[in-house]
């Protein structure tokens, strides 16, 4: 019987082993296909870096160009107020000018006026004083 038993313990180990090929060859499978899955996820993350790396360099180039733009609207912005300043300045002192000039006509008639009615008043008396 030690050889029938051989003989059965041979077939098990058999039938064992192709089984075991069968594994292999899936496990070689496996492995080929999560290869294949490895090199196209580094595929993938390549073309997204180069897509980060690009948008980087638009959102640099667009920050570069509003402060450029800031940078000429606060230019505009200071001409603008220095304008302003000009022209206020002119306009109070032409409103002064104006005030100056009223009051000085203002003042000559006025005295015109006294200066008027006292000769005016001073001839009648000297002329009731000769009738």
């Amino acid at each position: 019987m030690p050889e029938g038993n051989a003989d059965v313990k041979l077939a098990v180990l058999e039938e064992k082993i192709l089984n075991m090929t069968d594994v292999v060859a899936k496990l070689d499978d496996t492995i080929e296909k999560m290869s294949d899955l490895n090199v196209n996820v580094s595929r993938m993350l390549a073309v997204h870096d180069a897509k980060i790396d690009s948008v980087k360099e638009e959102a640099a180039e667009q920050q570069l160009e509003i402060h450029s733009f800031i940078k000429r609207y606060e230019e505009d912005i200071d001409d603008i107020s220095t304008r302003l300043r000009v022209i206020e300045k002119r306009m109070w002192m032409a409103m002064g000018i104006i005030s100056a000039v009223t009051i000085v006509l203002q003042s000559e008639l006025i005295a015109g006026f006294f200066h008027n009615n006292s000769q005016n008043q001073s001839k009648s008396v000297i002329m009731r004083v000769i009738q």
